[in-house]
């Protein structure tokens, strides 16, 4: 199965961000005694550790979710663009300040596939794609796949892009200059193209933070009436998640579908068909260890939570994945927060190399046996609105055993509310 790991995101004049951010997910180059769990490719990079979890912390409005959204929309929104109608709305500048309200955006994505890195690079406006390149890396070997500038290609790999396939791909961008050339050739059938294309795409799709539709609880209840191993995963998980759960049940229901109507001459009605459901139920013990069985809607919003991690979580952690979470602390108590890091952080649970992604405002995993200070970053906005990331590390002064928890709230790194004294509301109200 194809691994997938983000190593290095880099942008600029994009929603909240004016001038360029560069965000690591891998290690820092000078600790003393390397962390053990950390993600090892030594193929694709050498050297160099990808960190298994990667935390951002900063005040309400600070940017935190706009570095998800750079990834869930931003990115996504360019993919599979050969079959939709010209658009740009995913041309979002930095609105605060004259010279970048007109002014290209940039973005750039560093990753792995398995033993080889690429990194993809876009600039772009509202009336498209300006500059595209992608380059692939065998350790410090550089190949230049295609580098292009508004409709031509100014270079581009001979061994994968055919003549025919570059007069092609010209053609179509001479028409729409918001299409990818990416997107452009995977339509080709390469099979190079389409592993980078569906690795670009697995990590435009990972940034979750929506409700779960029953859709998403009928299908995942499906899958684990099919798959043995993984339904008894996933009740280990949830029996070490201390919410009472001791087993699963999954019963394959059907009636008629809720949504497709049909037409006779007395009118309309119901499909009289049946509409296949996968009813997910958790057993419950009470008084004298009487077993008791509760629907999903009877679960609290917590359980119903920690069901759509295990659902992502539990795959991934086996054959890797990575999973961007915007407010993870949401309805999941910090003991429970602090035991998903530790599991993605424990190599014997996380053998798939999987990342997990995350902004939080609890600041109880601020410890450095949680959380190690390179898997620590901050947003913060400055005084003209622009939204600045910065990792943990720049800080000098973090020794071993220092407390992160402490200095974040003592304002020693930034990114934290300023609030103004209480009692100028009170004159406020009282005027």
């Amino acid at each position: 199965m194809t691994k997938v790991n983000l190593l290095r995101l880099r942008f600029a004049n994009i929603l909240s961000f004016k001038d360029e951010q560069e965000i690591f997910f891998t290690a820092e180059s000078k600790y003393t005694n390397t962390p053990t769990n950390y993600i090892r490719n030594e193929k694709a990079i050498d050297e160099v550790l990808i960190t298994p979890v990667t935390a951002f912390y900063g005040a309400n409005a600070s940017g935190k979710s706009n570095i998800f959204y750079v990834l869930g929309y931003i990115l996504r929104s360019f993919l599979g663009k050969p079959y939709q109608k010209f658009s740009m709305d995913n041309y979002r500048p930095f609105k605060l300040h004259d010279e970048t309200i007109n002014e290209p955006s940039f973005l750039e994505i560093d990753f792995c596939i398995d033993a080889l890195r690429y990194i993809l690079s876009l600039t772009f406006d509202k009336s498209g794609i300006l500059k595209e390149q992608l380059n692939e890396y065998q350790l410090k070997s550089k190949k230049v796949i295609y580098s292009r500038e508004n409709n031509k290609l100014i270079k581009f790999n001979k061994d994968i892009i055919s003549k025919f396939d570059l007069q092609f791909t010209e053609d179509t961008l001479s028409k729409r200059p918001d299409i990818l050339v990416l997107d452009i050739l995977d339509t080709k059938g390469l099979a190079y193209i389409h592993s980078i294309l569906s690795a670009v795409t697995i990590i435009s799709k990972t940034a979750f933070g929506f409700p779960p539709t029953k859709d998403f609880f009928n299908s995942f209840a499906e899958e684990m009436l099919n798959n043995k191993q993984l339904k008894e995963k996933f009740v280990k998980f949830m029996q070490y998640a201390d919410l009472g759960i001791t087993d699963v049940y999954i019963e394959k229901v059907s009636s008629p579908h809720p949504d497709a109507i049909v037409l006779s001459e007395t009118g309309t009605g119901t499909v009289p068909g049946p509409y296949t459901i996968y009813k997910m139920s958790f057993e419950h013990k009470g008084k004298d260890g009487k077993k008791y069985l509760l629907d999903l809607n009877s679960e609290s919003e917590g359980t119903r939570q920690f069901v759509t991690f295990m659902r992502y979580f539990i795959p991934g952690l086996l054959d890797g994945g990575i999973f961007f979470i915007d407010e993870i602390d949401k309805n999941i108590h910090s003991m429970m927060l602090a035991k998903l890091i530790e599991i993605f952080n424990n190599p014997n649970i996380n053998k798939g190399g999987a990342q997990l992604i995350f902004n939080t405002h609890d600041t109880s995993i601020l410890k450095s046996d949680i959380l190690k200070r390179d898997e620590i970053w901050f947003v913060e906005k400055n005084e003209e609105g622009c939204s600045e990331v910065y990792p943990l590390t720049e800080f000098k002064a973090i020794r071993e055993g220092f407390n992160y928890e402490k200095g974040y709230l003592e304002g020693r790194f930034g990114a934290i509310p300023y609030l103004g004294d209480i009692k100028e509301l009170e004159a406020i109200l009282n005027a």
